[in-house]
């Protein structure tokens, strides 16, 4: 297999998880591209609407968060540097304080 074909594999074979920043909700994007949204039991109950889709962005952001530096540390092993390819930072979470 040439260095390429390697890298290109090693690419396609990342599986990123992120978690939301009050641990209620796990994203796991798998190498197939399929996403695993796992939300902790009792949170629907705990947590307003908006407090829930706050989570999962966060989740989701972390994922791609995660992603973004496992790609960074493939271009590095194959090419010694992740040619241009900068961290991805994600935006502070909105509040995701349960009810009162």
């Amino acid at each position: 297999m040439a260095r390429l074909d390697r890298y290109h594999q090693a690419v396609e074979n990342i599986r990123a998880t992120g978690r939301s920043p009050g641990e209620t909700v796990t994203v796991t994007r798998d190498p197939d591209g399929e996403l695993d949204v796992w939300i902790r039991p009792g949170t629907l109950r705990r947590l307003t609407g908006d407090q829930i889709a706050a989570e999962i962005r966060a989740a989701l952001l972390a994922a791609v968060a995660d992603h973004r530096r496992q790609f960074i540390g493939v271009r590095t092993r194959h090419f010694g540097s992740p040619l241009f390819v900068t961290p991805f930072t994600p935006p502070e979470p909105l509040s995701t304080r349960p009810r009162e």
